[in-house]
């Protein structure tokens, strides 16, 4: 199936060691390894500077929802504390995973909805 192109974002509802966390989790693993990053934050005068609260996806090519959803769910069962984690895509689209209802088959299936659902690109 063809992957919609665009950008998914995917922000954690804990703390900046959660997001930190499932970044190095997608960075171990093959398919996921580079397509997940953290993105530049721009520095206003007067900053010192800030951690980012999202991390971004690269959907431009291949069947990336299996891998995202396989690597969730184990990201989500080896946890000790109840999470939630919301993806969206090119700001429009979104979903909320709560780790207390995690399932491989329904992430996959919602993941795969949301990347190939028509979106305008910004």
């Amino acid at each position: 199936m063809p992957e919609a192109k665009g950008q998914l974002t995917i922000h954690t509802h804990g703390n900046a060691d959660d997001l930190f966390q499932l970044l190095e989790w997608f960075n171990d693993d093959d398919e996921l390894r580079g397509r997940v990053s953290l993105p530049p934050n721009k520095i206003r005068p007067g900053q010192m500077g800030d951690l980012s609260d999202v991390l971004v996806v690269a959907v431009g090519a291949g069947g990336i929802a299996p891998a995202l959803a396989r690597c969730l769910t184990a990201w989500f069962t080896v946890r000790r504390s109840d999470i939630a984690i919301t993806l969206k895509i090119d700001d429009h689209t979104e979903i909320t995973l709560d780790a207390k209802r995690i399932k491989t088959p329904e992430i996959t299936q919602a993941l795969q909805s949301m990347l190939e659902r028509p979106h305008d690109p910004q």
